[in-house]
């Protein structure tokens, strides 16, 4: 006999999530969604759209010289494009926001070699008169990177690393100020990677360059590598509640934070319309000690391939024009139950 696919999806979920479920507080709490790419109308519409979808409490954003939400160019320092009305408006929505951002100083110099005494020295300023200006506005931000194993050519590590140690110096020294002048906001670090440390065959960011950094709040975990084209959803259950502590205590045994973020996982909607394997994926996470997550991505982004030359666009909780895709409807269901 063939169950009716309500029957069986709700088998599916019993046989997972039986092992414990993240609640609707737990949802809104600790998850949010990535807002970057074509956007369908600029971060007002985003944050909107994110609130929409029930995610209140926590967002991630780009910010920096490379891409603008207004799809034009604009290389303004951090500082200074964080004070548009945009940006001001957007950080104030959510109590928590992660940001990954880049300088205008460094001008990506970094990943060809390794930067002179000056542009270290603007990166970091840059880097200060931002969370400076992030703490401002009151909630937690969190200032990260973008995937650092993809961010920098295995080449040029050691750039790298002194690179993002001038941002780190820079946040600390800005947030110091901002507390002396009693400014409301939270300002918070966090090194991503996407190489678990032990893969084969690859570096790991963690292991072989945030062991060096000082200055971290949190480690974040662009987990595409632990997420199994053919896993079904208690595999992947299985899997977070395997990797999040394997982090952790790899991290604290490194005299790193044992603090871990999820900075983003995802799936193609047109393949699991159902996403059984990501509320998988967020409920492992959060059982497993995961203080957030972030799915990537709010609006799908047509024209995108993937490394295998896919047609990538079916990431999106929403349409270039602003309707939910039934990913969207899925996740929008989890902050409702």
């Amino acid at each position: 006999m063939v169950l009716p696919r309500a029957i069986r999806l709700l088998a599916a979920a019993a046989l997972v999530f039986g092992l414990r479920a993240a609640t609707p507080a737990d949802y809104r709490q600790k998850l949010g969604v990535y807002v970057w790419g074509k956007l369908a109308a600029g971060l007002p519409a985003a944050a909107a759209d994110v609130r929409r979808l029930g995610a209140t409490g926590v967002v991630r954003v780009a910010i920096g010289p490379t891409w603008d939400p207004s799809g034009k160019i604009d290389a303004s320092p951090l500082d200074v494009k964080v004070r548009r009305a945009d940006y001001r408006a957007f950080l104030a929505a959510f109590p928590v926001v992660m940001l990954t951002a880049y300088d205008s100083a460094s001008s990506e110099k970094y990943k060809y070699g390794r930067l002179d005494a000056p542009h270290l020295a603007a990166a970091r300023d840059e880097f200060r008169r931002f969370a400076l200006e992030l703490a401002k506005t009151p909630g937690r931000k969190i200032v990260s990177n973008w995937e650092f194993e993809n961010d920098c050519p295995a080449a040029q590590w050691i750039s790298c690393e002194e690179y993002y140690q001038a941002r780190l110096d820079g946040i600390l020294e800005g947030r110091k100020q901002a507390k002396a002048l009693g400014f409301p906001g939270e300002i918070l670090t966090a090194f991503e990677f996407t190489i678990v440390p032990g893969f084969t065959g690859r570096q790991s960011g963690l292991a072989d360059a945030a062991t060096r950094l000082k200055g971290l709040d949190f480690i974040s975990y662009s987990c595409w590598w632990s997420i199994g084209s053919d896993a079904n959803a208690s595999k992947v259950f299985e899997d977070f509640k395997y990797v999040v502590p394997l982090l952790r205590n790899f991290a604290m045994g490194k005299n790193l934070p044992g603090r871990v973020i999820i900075g983003e996982f995802g799936e193609y909607w047109n393949m699991h319309p159902t996403s059984e394997r990501m509320k998988a994926l967020v409920d492992a996470s959060i059982d497993a000690g995961a203080e957030y997550l972030f799915d990537w991505v709010l609006y799908d982004q047509p024209g995108n391939k993937d490394e295998w030359g896919r047609d990538a666009s079916y990431f999106g909780k929403y349409t270039q024009d602003r309707a939910l895709t039934p990913q969207g409807k899925e996740f929008q269901r989890w902050f409702a139950r």
